[in-house]
């Protein structure tokens, strides 16, 4: 083999690797696979129902505002509160509150709450389960007209809308417990109690659930959303106000409608936030203002607490004057009132002409989350 042959050769030789090298830069890099959607809320509902049962929606559930959507001005406790005014024309907003959704993110004046995680059955938690209840309610609501705010669990400084529901779900160790309940703040404003009515009633009859009568609880009547003299964090005092148990996720019926027919659970809520809207008079200011009654004590002869405003209801409980009662409504000539007794907390009714009023100040019990 001659010299120059060789040289050839090797020119060759290099002339098609530089080429090579050439060709694999100038490839395009490898383009990434699209990263699986999460299931929905309502997709992970599917598994611990039958088999038979398909999902019915398969969207994403929708972005939550965070916890620094534009407050309304705090209303400072010390002052009368009154009515935000409304102008002519404007839309009515709706606020849907995820029970425990992002507790974890609490401000430090409910840290107390933030490792309340609601119920649970199997895998699903009580805040996807209300996360997608809500979702179902939102395009109901404003398919009317309705401007609606989905609120996690921290509540922007003195939330002021047309109406809040805190939606939440309940959970016991037994499987027997069922049925919804709703309950309004402690000092109920004639508002909150048309909007109770209006949701109880669209519930009950669309669901076909039945109700947990007696099962509302101190928690829910003092629910930290409602409890704008205690907390930043809560909705104005003239916000007409309830709160939702929409039923047991430990039990199996209250399952049933919940898990495989959730849409009848938004409609039943929706339809009765329309028909409380469509009632309600929004000029009437003083329907928003909750009642402020000072607290009681019992005359020397003693009186009875009741478990509602009749003479014949059943006797919960004899006080006598060392033991405070604190009104939150009054229907007739009776009061309904929180009283505490030694280990016992007792809300029931009393007669008017066996109380007298002071000047002290109410302390309603401190909540834990529902």
């Amino acid at each position: 083999m001659s010299i120059s042959t060789s040289t050839g050769r090797l020119f060759a030789l290099l002339l098609l690797l530089l080429t090579a090298c050439t060709a694999a830069e100038a490839a395009p890099l490898p383009t990434a696979t699209k990263e699986a959607i999460p299931p929905t809320a309502a997709a992970k509902l599917m598994p611990i129902l039958q088999a038979s049962v398909t999902p019915t929606a398969t969207e994403e559930p929708t972005a939550l505002p965070t916890a620094t959507t534009p407050p309304t001005p705090t209303i400072d406790p010390a002052v009368t509160p009154t009515p935000t005014p409304r102008p002519d024309g404007t839309p009515p907003r709706v606020a849907l509150q995820v029970g425990h959704l992002r507790s974890n993110e609490l401000p430090d004046e409910q840290a107390h709450l933030r490792r309340s995680t609601g119920a649970r059955w199997g895998t699903v938690t009580e805040a996807q389960l209300n996360l997608d209840i809500v979702n179902r309610i939102k395009p109901l609501l404003e398919a009317r007209g309705v401007i609606v705010d989905i609120i996690p669990a921290t509540v922007p400084p003195g939330y002021d809308a047309d109406a809040f529901l805190a939606i939440h779900a309940d959970g016991s160790t037994r499987s027997g417990p069922r049925g919804w309940k709703l309950a309004t703040p402690w000092r109920t404003s004639a508002a909150s109690k048309l909007l109770l009515e209006r949701v109880a009633t669209s519930y009950g009859s669309i669901t076909g659930m039945p109700e947990d009568v007696g099962g509302v609880t101190v928690n829910m009547r003092g629910y930290y959303a409602f409890n704008w003299r205690r907390h930043t964090h809560a909705i104005a005092a003239t916000t007409p106000a309830i709160i939702v148990e929409m039923g047991f996720m430990t039990n199996a019926a209250d399952r049933a409608v919940m898990f495989n027919d959730p849409d009848r659970i938004a409609r039943a809520i929706a339809e009765g936030v329309l028909d409380y809207l469509e009632r309600r008079d929004p000029r009437d200011g003083a329907a928003l203002l909750p009642p402020s009654y000072p607290v009681m004590r019992a005359l020397e002869g003693g009186a009875a607490i009741r478990s509602a405003p009749r003479d014949q209801a059943t006797l919960l409980a004899r006080v006598g004057p060392d033991v405070q009662i604190i009104p939150f409504d009054k229907v007739g000539e009776w009061y309904q009132g929180f009283v505490r007794m030694s280990d016992r907390r007792i809300v029931g009714w009393v007669r008017a002409d066996q109380v007298r009023a002071t000047d002290e100040q109410p302390t309603f019990p401190t909540p834990t989350n529902p």
